[in-house]
């Protein structure tokens, strides 16, 4: 099985004030959820029992929020399908990838320290006031390792 950091950030609909990044990720894990957009690196090949660690973006965040287990193929989204967001006013999800085993971290107990220890950022030369550009993708590829740390940091094993 892989394991991946999905990035969340702010979400600004047609109408109505901007989601942070700690909404969103509340409102797709309540409904068991992750949606993305066509263009989305990586989420095309997940499979069940894909490891996702989720880490929020953006004021008031820029922590680990937790972590989920896939539970099965992305699917596109349709009139018909679960209505995570107000299609009208966010239509620009067009996948939704099932979710279980939902584990949430303490908000702002695995943070920037911990993300400074993960392999991609440790061989990048930027410098940690420009972290945030390395999370720009909205999802990268985790080692073993990368997993062991953040989950270290979380408490968990």
């Amino acid at each position: 099985m892989s394991s991946y950091l999905v990035i969340a950030n702010k979400v600004q609909p047609y109408s109505g004030p901007t989601l942070r990044s700690p909404e969103v990720f509340d409102l797709m894990m309540q409904h068991g959820c992750w949606e993305y957009t066509d263009s989305a690196p990586y989420f095309p090949s997940m499979k069940a029992g894909d490891a996702l660690f989720f880490y929020l973006g953006g004021p008031k965040a820029r922590y680990f929020a937790g972590e989920a287990q896939v539970a099965g193929p992305g699917q596109p989204i349709t009139k018909d399908s679960p209505k995570t967001f107000n299609r009208n006013d966010v239509p620009f999800y067009t996948w939704r990838l099932p979710l279980k085993d939902v584990a949430r971290y303490e908000p702002g107990q695995v943070g920037l320290q911990t993300l400074e220890k993960v392999s991609w950022v440790v061989a990048s030369p930027v410098e940690r006031k420009y972290i945030g550009l390395l999370l720009r993708v909205g999802c990268r590829k985790l080692t073993d390792e990368d997993v062991l740390v953040i989950r270290a940091a979380a408490g968990r094993r």
